[in-house]
């Protein structure tokens, strides 16, 4: 499905400042944004609110979901989130 939605200009900004910092795409960012937004803030009985995506669990489980930093205060790149992943099932990278 596709949407449009009118973001102000700071939010515009730091979203693609974010998704182009972490590799990710915009509507990567947004829609698991809204999934953890729906998750923790909406109604639990909310439609569609429970339909987060199997990667989304898989990351909240680990631990990976909502952390603004890595291990060590690092930033949340794809390799520290990559690192903290291994590191939580037990492998090194």
């Amino acid at each position: 499905m596709t949407i449009t939605v009118r973001l102000p200009q700071e939010l515009e900004q730091a979203l693609e400042q974010y998704s182009a910092e972490q590799g990710l795409t915009k509507s990567h960012v947004v829609q698991e944004a809204l999934a953890t937004y729906l998750a923790h803030c909406a109604k639990p009985r909310a439609r569609g609110a429970e339909k987060v995506s199997e990667n989304f669990r898989a990351m909240k489980k680990a631990g990976l979901i909502g952390c603004v930093t890595g291990m060590g205060g690092a930033s949340a790149t794809k390799e520290v989130v990559r690192q903290r992943a291994l590191a939580r099932v037990g492998r090194s990278g």
